[in-house]
């Protein structure tokens, strides 16, 4: 059980490092959603996606790892936002995409990844 905890320790300091280039790639995807699309933002739209639902999987195996408490989002909040980006990708709506982003996911991102530093740093 001791080397399953361990795993996960492991898995939330990978994705510690990982947020620290997703949440910045995010910020410059929303520029481009924003008005300043480029010939590959739907490219980079697929792959901030893509990085965002590996850190959400690893998140929701690991979670219990980390200090819930400094994540401010609920899981059922997250989710419903999460569904709506999805439409809004589905529905191609530049706007909404970085809009839902911007307000919830990003900020959920920076929470989790003050988590994992926290916890790294507590030797937790």
């Amino acid at each position: 059980m001791e080397n399953l905890q361990e795993q996960k320790k492991e898995a939330m300091q990978a994705v510690g490092e990982y947020l620290q280039k997703l949440i910045p790639g995010i910020g410059t995807l929303c520029g481009e959603l924003q008005g300043n699309r480029q010939s590959d933002t739907d490219v980079f739209l697929n792959q901030c996606i893509d990085g965002l639902n590996w850190v959400i999987e690893a998140y929701n195996r690991a979670s219990d790892v980390l200090d819930a408490e400094r994540i401010h989002s609920s899981k059922q909040e997250m989710n419903d936002r999460l569904m709506d980006l999805g439409a809004a990708i589905r529905d191609k709506e530049d706007g909404k995409i970085a809009e839902i982003l911007e307000s919830a996911v990003v900020p959920f991102l920076k929470d989790l990844a003050e988590a994992i530093g926290q916890s790294a740093h507590n030797g937790e």
